[in-house]
């Protein structure tokens, strides 16, 4: 019988489904722990265990999963959901699967957290930074703040409720907005915490880590676009980075002093980033692969897949992870310009006649209800491109500016949840 890796969830947005399946291409069985498996698109399609259970309770989930299996039928955990890494890190110590340490775990889902620990790093430039649980403290700090800023919850998602502030009137707002907040997408509570810090001009990259023993592997660096102001939604992504050789040594020196200091031995880590004055500025720090498709870009651009790497770690075999880039790839999203019910789209099956074209995914249809973008749930598709530069890899991308997304009328629609 083949042992099972059991995923605690799952992500919406990208690779979710495609770890089920990569999971039995590795030979072993994977068992879904969901609380609502009506969440994920696809399910379905997949031939997987699925266990319905309370995911948001570790003892809960402590006490069902040797209710259902045998603890030597399991070969590991693990999971593709940004909300529960701190659970299977939980339930790995427990049961004496492989994972990162929870303190560990649990400050990266804190990002308010993260600034506190790594504040004294001389690699990273340091933005000066404050936290808010209650609106009448804004009052306190008013004097200390520089506009424009950036606001955001220190325990969510997606780039939800991230904004750039022009003003205190837009900060009180939005502070108000997230301390409001008191379950997130997934029905887990929130810290209910606003992190308010420096907001940081030029352009973002992602760094993709990953870690087996204790032992650091720098995958590559990605080009990341970012639009939609005063949100940040991420518009679409480029691996490698276009970026000069110069960067590198900042990233490599930063990143590698960032994980000591966090104590992050396992698996993968999605590290954002800027470079200032010859450092390198955490933007926000990721204990996953990277959302947005970018593994698949990586899969694209190198012949690495390393969502597979992440689960061959799981149940205990050395990952892989020396490929060099022969290519470049890149993802362009489709964002609606404004909201409204969906009359036509035109312009999809153009694309995927494209030379260079791998992918392309639009869940945009006729009679479907969409408000103005201001997270990653919001997008409606995407193309993926490859090409042998970079100059060829963004006029293919380019091509997404021919889709057209009419609207038949203006609506009011309940906010997105995952």
């Amino acid at each position: 019988m083949k042992r099972k890796l059991l995923f605690i969830e799952s992500n919406t947005t990208g690779t979710g489904m495609l770890a089920l399946q990569r999971t039995k291409e590795l030979g072993y069985d994977p068992v879904l722990l969901t609380s609502e498996p009506n969440r994920y698109e696809g399910l379905r399609d997949q031939s997987c265990e699925i266990v319905v259970c309370d995911t948001n309770d570790p003892e809960k989930l402590a006490e069902t999963i040797p209710l259902h299996f045998k603890r030597e039928d399991i070969a590991g955990i693990t999971t593709t959901s940004e909300y529960y890494i701190y659970t299977v890190a939980l339930l790995a110590k427990r049961f004496g699967w492989r994972g990162n340490p929870p303190i560990a775990m649990k400050t990266c889902r804190n990002k308010a957290a993260v600034r506190a620990l790594l504040r004294d790093l001389p690699e990273l430039y340091q933005p000066w930074f404050f936290t808010v649980d209650h609106v009448q403290q804004l009052e306190e700090i008013k004097q200390h703040i520089k506009f424009p800023c950036i606001v955001k919850p220190v325990d969510d998602s997606g780039s939800n409720q991230v904004v750039k502030c022009l003003s205190f009137t837009e900060l009180h707002g939005q502070v108000k907005e997230i301390l409001a907040v008191k379950r997130n997408v997934r029905q887990q509570p929130t810290a209910q915490v606003a992190l308010i810090e420096e907001y940081v001009e030029g352009p973002e990259y992602s760094v993709e880590v990953f870690s087996y023993e204790g032992r650091h592997s720098i995958i590559g660096i990605t080009d990341k676009s970012i639009g939609g102001e005063p949100y940040c939604i991420e518009t679409g992504h480029i691996f490698p980075s276009l970026a000069s050789n110069r960067i590198k040594t900042v990233v490599e020196t930063g990143v590698l002093s960032m994980l000591k200091k966090l104590d992050w031995r396992f698996g993968p880590c999605h590290l954002e980033i800027k470079i200032v004055d010859e450092k390198l500025f955490l933007v926000e720090c990721n204990g996953r692969l990277a959302g947005g498709m970018i593994p698949e870009l990586i899969r694209h651009a190198t012949g690495m897949d390393v969502l597979k790497e992440q689960l061959k770690a799981a149940v205990g075999l050395s990952p892989e992870l020396g490929s060099q880039p022969l290519q470049y790839a890149g993802i362009r999203f489709l964002i609606p310009k404004e909201a409204g019910e969906i009359q036509e789209v035109t312009g999809i099956e153009q694309l995927r006649q494209l030379p260079g074209v791998k992918e392309v995914v639009c869940r945009a249809e006729p009679g479907k209800l969409v408000q103005r973008v201001v997270n990653a749930y919001g997008r409606l598709g995407y193309i993926i491109a490859a090409a042998a530069d970079g100059k060829e890899l963004h006029q293919l991308l380019s091509q997404m500016d021919n889709v057209e997304v009419k609207m038949k009328e203006r609506v009011s629609v309940a906010e997105f949840s995952e």
